[in-house]
This record gives structure tokens, sequence and C-alpha cells, in this order.
């Protein structure tokens, strides 16, 4: 796997300098959310980002996707920052650092009114994970091989009797897609990298 240049001295210092698009609350009922990009240093200064395999469950629209901890906000929440630490304690027992960083938000119209925003965290090192009901499985992706070219996937999902395509990067068994896929986008643009060149 090649070197993308991308340490985790460079992606801290490339996020704070980004000023992230931030949505206006919806009009009438909606619904905001945060999720947590949360970054690892390697011993040898690289980058590896956490993500989550959320667990089956009927009715869920993002049942078994692969995604960032994260979730609604509570009306216990300070803000969008606290909701995102709140739901990665929650989901996967991990007590977050202050973020470094914010990304742009993101409406989800298959959820109705529904922003989320996505905040940075960096971490020393691998913590241990205690994954709650919530999450399948969780899964640290070196950030050089979410650049590589032989992660670019297509995922072919059928919805309502039609068979539909999205971009999407793969790493073992786990296949990144939809929102989270999205963020990813967000997040290497604002590192100025080129992401999911065609498979």
């Amino acid at each position: 796997m090649a070197d993308d240049g991308l340490s985790m001295r460079d992606i801290r210092a490339r996020l704070q300098a980004y000023r992230p698009k931030l949505a206006d609350a919806p009009a009438g009922d909606h619904w905001l959310a945060a999720v947590a990009l949360v970054f690892s240093a390697t011993p040898d200064g690289a980058a590896e980002l956490l993500f989550i395999e959320r667990a089956l469950k009927e009715g869920d629209p993002w049942s078994g996707h692969m995604a960032f901890p994260g979730g609604r906000s509570d009306a216990a929440d300070a803000d969008l920052v606290a909701t995102s630490v709140r739901e990665t304690r929650e989901e996967v027992g991990l007590v977050l650092p202050p973020p470094i960083a914010r990304l742009d938000d993101f409406a989800n119209a298959r959820a109705g009114s529904l922003v989320v925003s996505p905040f940075v965290y960096q971490l020393d090192a691998r913590p241990p994970l205690s994954p709650n009901r919530e999450v399948q499985s969780t899964v640290w992706i070196p950030v050089p091989w979410l650049l590589h070219p032989d992660a670019a996937v297509d995922h072919e999902i059928s919805r309502e009797s039609q068979k539909l395509v999205f971009p999407a990067v793969r790493y073992e068994r786990f296949t990144v897609w939809g929102l989270t896929y999205r963020i990813l986008g967000n997040l290497f643009q604002a590192l100025g990298r080129d992401f999911r060149p065609a498979p």
C-alpha cells in the first residue's frame, strides 16, 4: 500500500485550517445529529480511522451499514459536540477528547429532515472499545487504504424493484457507502486529496 503522504500531524494541521459549510436548521419538524470521525496514530505516525458496523435491526434504514459513531441530538446535550461525544461513549465505550475540527453539515433526505454534523477527533493510540447492542463490530481502516485505487468499488442495492449503484470503498469485508462515504469525500477534500479513483 503506497504512502499517501498524510501523517497524523498533517491531518490535524489541514483540518484545523478548514472552514466547514454549516446548514441552517430545516423548517418544520427536523432532527439534528452528530457523528465522530476518530483518528488514531499508528507507531510510525500514520493515521487510521474508526468505523462501526451497525447491528442488523428490522425497520432501521441503516441496519448493517458501515458508519461513524454518532446519532441524534438529545435535549440533554449542551451542543452537537456533546451529542457526538455521548453517542460515541454509548456505542463503543470510548471517551473522546475535545474535537480538533468540524466538517461540512450533511442533509439526509432518507431520514426526513435530518442534518448530520461531523466532528473530528484525534487519539494518540488505539483504545480498547466496548461496542453496545447497536454495534455489530468495529474496524480501524488505514487512511492510505481509503485513498488507494484498489479500495474503490461500486456498491449495488435493490430498492423498490430498482437496482441502484453507489460509489463506495471496501476494506476486507467492510463496504463504506452512502452518507458515510459522502462524509469521507468531504474529509479528503478538506485534506486536499482526490478520493476514490474509478474502479
